[in-house]
């Protein structure tokens, strides 16, 4: 039950200020939750931010949509902002929704793909033009010549592409499409991780970033401050409570209260950041690594492209510290 005051002040917000337009990265879903929860308990309007939040059906389109000011703000994997910025397309990255969700070639256990090898005489399903990039490198890597398998571009829609035989694997996410092929087909389904296929390290490339126009960035510095600072409640809130936070997810979005998007939600709980921040070190392993794919061709640092002074330190209290400002900053002023 909203209070008065909440509500007076939820009008005030929506009268007295113009719609900020957030684009999400593909259709709303459980790693989209801390937006969501955000917005469904009125942190945005506490900020003075009329939130709409808009989906795409083509992921591919969101790079150019913001990139180009169409939208100001939006989601994006971390290569693809690189990508972007390669290309003349100015977003930054000002934090970090999903930290490192495994991604890698998916298919059922009753196909055989047990190394990179056995992509010999499949047909591989690839979501834009980086995930063809990235599996034709590795046949490369491994002496595979490239007309021995077929690539078919299948969007985010791999397990679809599986379960219709287009494709006999294809890149998906473990904590999205791995459940939901498992889900739908009744079958165990295999990952052959792309990060530890290079030995990257990390699965750092497919990290979920917040990104805005760069050129809107430069005259809303404040307003996107105040945007994180809603996302981080949200997100702490997911975090802390997660029944709750899937609960508000399925109010804004009925369609999603299955049993298939409980588990997806569930998978997702251990990749949502902490922090929201950027990390330096992903940053750098993922401009080699797209320079090791040649897929850049300007020369610029990764640190030009995002940056992590807008990001909360830390996330609203449910209660105030007994010594004003904190015992840690008594001490260092005595």
């Amino acid at each position: 039950m909203l209070s008065i005051k909440m509500m007076q002040r939820r009008f005030m917000t929506q009268a007295a200020s113009p719609k900020t337009t957030f684009l999400l990265n593909w259709y709303a879903n459980p790693y989209h939750t801390p937006i969501f929860v955000a917005k469904q308990k009125g942190w945005f309007e506490e900020e003075g931010i009329d939130l709409a939040v808009l989906e795409t059906t083509n992921p591919s389109d969101v790079t150019e949509i913001i990139g180009d000011g169409a939208i100001p703000l939006g989601l994006k994997a971390m290569i693809h902002i690189l990508a972007a910025k390669d290309r003349g397309l100015n977003m930054t990255s000002v934090g970090t929704l999903l930290d490192e969700p495994p991604t890698g070639l998916l298919y059922k256990k009753t196909t055989k793909l047990d190394t990179i090898d056995d992509i010999k005489g499949k047909r591989i399903g690839y979501i834009g033009h980086f995930g063809k990039v990235m599996v034709e490198d590795l046949a490369k890597q491994a002496g595979i010549p490239l007309d021995s398998f077929e690539t078919v571009r299948v969007g985010m829609n791999v397990s679809d592409a599986i379960m219709r035989d287009v494709v006999d694997a294809g890149i998906g996410f473990t904590n999205f499409q791995r459940i939901e092929l498992e889900e739908l087909t009744g079958e165990e389904a295999g990952l052959l991780r792309i990060d530890e296929l290079n030995g990257l390290g990390c699965c750092c490339f497919c990290s979920i970033q917040y990104v805005a126009n760069e050129k809107y960035l430069q005259g809303n510095e404040e307003h996107v401050a105040a945007f994180l600072r809603a996302v981080r409640r949200g997100t702490d809130f997911t975090i802390e409570f997660p029944e709750q936070a899937w609960e508000e997810m399925c109010i804004a979005n009925p369609r999603l209260r299955t049993q298939l998007y409980s588990k997806i939600f569930d998978r997702t709980l251990p990749y949502f950041s902490r922090t929201l921040l950027n990390v330096d070190r992903d940053w750098e392993k993922v401009g080699k690594f797209c320079k090791h794919l040649d897929v850049l061709e300007a020369d610029f640092n990764p640190e030009e492209i995002y940056r992590n002074d807008l990001v909360p330190m830390m996330g609203t209290p449910s209660v105030q510290p007994v010594t004003v400002g904190g015992v840690l900053d008594k001490a260092c002023s005595a």
